[in-house]
């Protein structure tokens, strides 16, 4: 049977399309499915937040996964766990745990669990009125495709650390397919490199389980913002002259100039200063150039700046995402074989409704030139809903 919509993604943007297609977009729920990897709804957001040690989103209130910007406000009101409706002030960011209580209610109340399908995209094929995308166990017809899935399980390693790795390292990208922070064996002296909020979360929540054992090294001082980018991203303010430009070189180069990368809200920088204030935790300024490992698996790391040598036996990359295009071979052999549009970037060219080639759409990372700067974002997958919902 060909389905109306598969969504191949099932995290935070897969769910949350499948949810507005459902119910604002009255498709019929025998005839979408959603693809993804993982038995569980959000499996990989869940794993890679609870390894930083994530208190706090970084998003405010108002971005969730329902469409209605209310809801979680609606949901705190009619809690009977009081605790759990935790808040920071300024812009009422939600504690996870929260969030993720609310991402549950979501998810049973409307019966989305139910329209997934687990299994893992490998091949995507032009048909005729549609698209079939072909898993381990066969094959899924659908007349419109949506790609939803993000960069989570492409943690970008640098040169060194890789070399490191292959050398016997004991070293981990806090990203990595598999890795359970709380799983870790115990150590002397851990590093956390990177300088943004998930080098800082995991510094902390690391400094927790063994106080004074932790060094975070970061290549720049702490910068202090609210938001990865400025609230005006969600709306025409500034989407407008992004969309005015046709010039997708400018595009992506504007995207990288208004992220707040290697950033942190105020109360995380706080509590990392106070940290290192009362010795828990050891700061510094400096990068990585070099790396070995001796027989008894200590590491040597070479510092750039300083010229010294950090000697640790544990280190946890916080160090982002690749930033190549998420899919790999099989969007690639799809891109070849159907001549899909791409900016010099390699990332899609899109008509507004998110469109790629007909009936085939994109979310998350992969529709940034024409979302913006928030397109990976929670807020993302809602302003990609709207899109879709005019396709």
């Amino acid at each position: 049977m060909m389905l109306d919509w598969l969504i191949v993604g099932g995290g935070v943007h897969g769910t949350a399309i499948s949810h507005v297609l459902t119910q604002r977009g009255g498709v019929p729920r025998d005839r979408i499915r959603v693809l993804d990897p993982y038995e569980q709804p959000l499996a990989r957001w869940t794993a890679c937040a609870v390894n930083t040690g994530m208190d706090f989103l970084r998003s405010p209130l108002a971005h969730q996964l329902h469409f209605d910007p209310f809801s979680l406000r609606f949901f705190a009101q009619i809690q009977k766990d009081k605790p759990l409706a935790r808040f920071i002030p300024q812009y009422s960011r939600p504690a996870f745990d929260f969030f993720q209580a609310h991402s549950t209610w979501l998810i049973e109340h409307y019966h989305l669990d139910a329209l997934r399908i687990t299994g893992r995209a490998e091949k995507l094929t032009q048909i005729r009125d549609g698209w079939r995308v072909e898993t381990a166990t066969g094959g899924l017809e659908a007349r419109h495709v949506v790609l939803a899935m993000g960069a989570t399980e492409q943690p970008y390693w640098p040169a060194w650390a890789a070399a490191l790795r292959e050398a016997g390292g004991r070293i981990h990208h806090i990203f990595d397919m598999g890795f359970v922070r709380e799983n870790l064996t115990s150590w002397s002296n851990a590093t956390i490199i990177g300088g943004g909020i998930t080098a800082a979360q995991t510094a902390l929540v690391m400094t927790d389980q063994h106080p004074g054992t932790v060094n975070l090294l970061m290549r720049h001082p702490v910068r202090i913002a609210h938001f990865d980018s400025d609230p005006c991203w969600v709306t025409s303010i500034c989407l407008k002259k992004f969309h005015q430009d046709q010039d997708y070189d400018r595009r992506r180069a504007l995207i990288r100039q208004v992220r707040n990368r290697g950033s942190m809200p105020p109360e995380v920088a706080a509590r990392l200063g106070n940290a290192v204030q009362s010795g828990f935790l050891v700061q510094q300024i400096d990068e990585v150039e070099s790396g070995q490992v001796d027989e008894n698996g200590i590491i040597q790391l070479g510092l750039a700046n300083s010229g010294a040598a950090l000697k640790t036996d544990l280190v946890i990359l916080a160090t982002g995402f690749n930033s190549v295009r998420p899919g790999g071979d099989w969007i690639d052999n799809a891109v070849t074989d159907y001549g899909l549009p791409l900016a010099s970037c390699g990332y899609p060219i899109i008509d507004p409704s998110l469109c790629w080639s007909p009936g085939l759409y994109v979310s998350g990372p992969l529709a940034e030139l024409e979302i913006g700067p928030v397109s990976r974002n929670i807020i993302g997958a809602r302003l990609s809903g709207e899109r879709l919902l005019s396709a």
